[in-house]
């Protein structure tokens, strides 16, 4: 899992949104917004000025138009009446036709024929070209007219103060055509106009100016429907862009913890499968839900999940269930489960109700610790207090013995160089002092076992080779082996280190051990004798094997305590000498043993000295 930490960090750091930086997204948004809204408010202002303005130019082009067809058709050119006509289209405020000075010639409304007309803000009239141009002004009835103004030409070559004349005697009442000056100047304008003799050039001051003011209003009323509908329109992109934002950030947050919730449950996982001790849980049904590796192989059941809990024989479940129902702790107690072996296994179980915030009862949780390691330890410890008082209890008795052993042996010495000659009684005292002596020597080998036993002394390692070690003590006990048949084969170590120990206890206690296995083949066997490297941490393995009686589980759990043998000539101190030994190079021993499959012990010494150990 560390190996994907990395990688998952990576993944995670794009996800982690300030609130801050969902502010400045929501103002970056709202600003565009707001630019696009200005932008297009000022594109319809222009369209709206750009239309109006087609609008009084499509009006201005009629009036022309008419102007001219009335022309055409001989009649005089009552301007004020077409004026009038064509101001009735919707919209418009107003159309009039004044000279450069000011004066009104023609005007949609008669009133103001004749009058100076005079904008509002302004002391003389626009300078008018004949491309129109366009500006605002404050109507006092209407309000604000958008005016668009031109020079007036209906007809090219038609002299200005010709048409004023007639226009005017239009204005006068005169019927067109009848009045003196009307009929003589349209006749003459119509001749000119028809042959395209050029007419006299007119002066700046005879020229006509055409206005035609628009009512803005309708305009403005869309202009304002539209600048709402843009804002209604900016408000929902804004609240659709905030929320799409707001929908990311929530999505990103429910990946990223989503990606935690999985994280977190496979680090769960894993420390629940490297448990070194047994967990499982249970649904409220009484079901497996969950149990690791450990828990499997301690219950010897398999696959658990989703199998009712009462399949995973060797326990009470349904009463430490009920009496986790009944609000009462289960806590370390001690039961014993039967192993692939079929050897029983002390395991302690601990138990508790899950339940969530809201109370909800969700299941059982159970937990295995195994106790064979702890009881092996416990016993090792018992073992070694048992070896310790009995060590410092036999040091002083072997002491108090061994010196009047001596005086009983050389008094049997002395008696039985005193007994000379032939006769029953003479032999029967020799013999006598011969027996005396033998037992003297087999008591005083008993104590000296005794005393090595009780005061061993610390070891003195040294790296050494051990299979020259092994060698040694084979060599030992080579003819007992040869006399009982016993075929031994070694199998020695390739390329190992030299390793610390002490050469002569080592060879003691693996003599012990060979001497023993000998014995328990009565009818011959094999010995075989391996050393390799193994395990972790690397020790070495130093494995004595042999194909003779076995023993059972009762004799294995005492052979290790002092005095304890199963042959009537047997002190029962060999294998409590090589447990003290081995445990003097910092290592441990293993036994395994079968009844009538042989047994095999195994010593695992350092491949290293301790600290604190002198060489």
């Amino acid at each position: 899992m560390s190996s994907t930490a990395p990688t998952a960090q990576s993944r995670h750091s794009f996800l982690r949104f300030s609130p801050w930086l969902l502010v400045g997204l929501a103002l970056i948004l709202g600003l565009v917004i707001a630019v696009l809204a200005v932008r297009n408010a000022q594109r319809e202002k222009q369209h709206m000025s750009q239309s109006l303005m087609a609008r009084a130019e499509s009006l201005i082009w009629a009036l022309e138009a008419g102007s001219r067809a009335w022309m055409g058709m001989g009649g005089g050119g009552n301007l004020q009446t077409l004026l009038q006509e064509t101001a009735k289209q919707p919209d418009v405020v107003f159309m009039m036709v004044t000279d450069r000075s000011g004066i009104v010639l023609a005007h949609s409304d008669p009133e103001k024929v004749g009058l100076r007309r005079v904008a509002e803000g302004e002391g003389t009239e626009p300078d008018a070209a004949k491309s129109p141009m366009w500006r605002l002004i404050d109507d006092p009835g209407t309000g604000k007219v958008f005016e668009v103004y031109k020079v007036f030409a209906p007809l090219p070559g038609l002299g200005h103060e010709m048409w004023h004349r007639g226009s005017q005697d239009g204005c006068d009442g005169q019927a067109p055509g009848t009045g003196r000056r009307g009929g003589m100047g349209m006749g003459m304008g119509m001749g000119m106009g028809r042959t395209g003799a050029p007419a006299p050039a007119a002066t700046r001051a005879g020229e006509q100016i055409v206005y035609v003011g628009l009512d803005v209003r309708p305009f403005e009323a869309a202009l304002d429907e539209d600048f709402r509908n843009t804002v209604v329109t900016a408000l929902l992109a804004g609240l659709l862009g905030f929320g799409g934002f707001v929908s990311l950030f929530w999505a990103q947050s429910h990946r990223r913890t989503r990606r935690l919730l999985q994280d977190a449950r496979a680090l769960a996982s894993e420390v629940i499968t490297s448990l070194p001790l047994g967990l499982l849980t249970t649904d409220p049904e009484g079901r497996v839900a969950l149990a690791n590796e450990t828990a499997s192989a301690l219950l010897g059941a398999g696959q658990l999940s989703g199998k009712p809990l009462e399949t995973a024989g060797g326990l009470p479940w349904a009463a430490y269930a009920a009496e986790l129902a009944q609000g009462r702790p289960v806590l370390e107690r001690e039961a014993e489960l039967a192993d692939a072996s079929g050897a029983r296994a002390p395991v302690s179980l601990s138990a508790s109700r899950i339940v969530n915030e809201e109370g909800l009862f969700l299941g059982n949780l159970f937990i295995l610790r195994d106790l064979r390691e702890i009881k092996r330890l416990q016993e090792q410890v018992r073992r070694s207090e048992r070896l310790s008082a009995l060590g410092n209890l036999a040091a002083g008795i072997a002491h108090e013995i061994r010196n009047p052993l001596s005086s009983i042996k050389g008094f049997a010495t002395f008696l039985a160089a005193k007994v000379q000659g032939e006769g029953p009684e003479k032999e029967a005292g020799k013999e006598a002092a011969k027996i005396m002596i033998q037992e003297v020597d087999r008591l005083n080998r008993v104590v000296s076992e005794l005393l090595e036993f009780a005061r061993p002394g610390q070891p003195v390692l040294k790296p050494g080779d051990v299979n020259m070690v092994i060698n040694q003590a084979l060599r030992l006990c080579g003819s007992d082996a040869a006399a009982r048949g016993v075929d031994v084969r070694f199998e020695p170590g390739v390329s190992l280190p030299p390793i610390p120990l002490d050469a002569e206890r080592l060879t003691q206690a693996l003599l012990n051990l060979f001497l023993n296995a000998i014995q328990a083949m009565d009818k011959g066997g094999a010995l075989t004798v391996s050393a390799r490297v193994e395990g972790d941490p690397a020790r070495l393995a130093l494995r004595v094997a042999d194909t003779g009686t076995g023993m059972s589980p009762e004799v294995l759990a005492s052979i290790f305590n002092p005095y304890f043998t199963t042959r009537p000539t047997g002190t029962g101190l060999g294998l409590a000498i090589v447990h003290r030994v081995v445990e003097g190079h910092g290592g441990e021993i293993k036994v395994e043993s079968q009844p009538g499959a042989g047994t095999a012990f195994t010593m695992l010494l350092p491949l290293a000295e301790r600290n604190g150990e002198e060489a």
